[in-house]
């Protein structure tokens, strides 16, 4: 195995255990306690601006180790999909737009906002009522219904975990692309 291939799994391997440890460090959102903020999609979008190739070996990695440890597996799909859809359009923008700075880091970050919002709204209403009639038994109207009614207040969740995660993920790149640490 050549030098770079080790330092490859290196990264993926730190990275992602990086990003499971951060996933237990949990605050939960005021208006719906289930629900949680992290910084696990940092080390992830660090991945994803190293190559999309990383991202890809990670997010299953980080999936099956969170539901070793624990975690549900629907909600730990769910979260996948939350970092995945916050994620490719924050480094695909953040990368075209990088010359730019001054538009790279608010069209990179609202663009990731905006996809996580769109993308997880679709599919809590699409995955969360039959989520929730495997897991409590209830009827799927009574679970629709109440999804429609919480789905507001999961959408400004998104919001306020995407923006906060996408500038982090920003800076925490440049910070290690400045240092040598993080090539391009």
């Amino acid at each position: 195995m050549s030098q770079t291939r080790y330092k490859t799994v290196a990264y993926v391997s730190t990275l992602t255990a990086l990003a499971v440890i951060l996933r237990f460090f949990e605050i939960p959102y005021p208006l719906l306690t289930w629900l949680k903020y992290d910084a696990s999609g940092v080390p992830l979008a660090i991945l994803a601006y190293m190559g999309w190739s990383l991202l890809a070996y990670s997010l299953p990695a980080y999936y099956l180790v969170s539901v070793a440890l624990g975690a549900d597996f629907v909600g730990m799909a769910m979260k996948v999909v939350a970092e995945a859809s916050t994620i490719i359009p924050l480094v695909y923008l953040y990368r075209r737009l990088k010359a730019q700075r001054r538009l790279a880091v608010p069209l990179s970050t609202g663009a990731a906002a905006l996809s996580r919002v769109v993308v997880m709204h679709l599919f809590n209403v699409l995955i969360t009522p039959y989520w929730l009639v495997y897991s409590y038994g209830m009827d799927y109207e009574t679970a629709l219904s109440y999804v429609y009614s919480i789905v507001l207040l999961i959408d400004v969740f998104n919001l306020t975990i995407a923006v906060p995660v996408s500038l982090a993920a920003i800076y925490v790149a440049e910070y290690l692309l400045k240092t040598g640490i993080l090539h391009e």
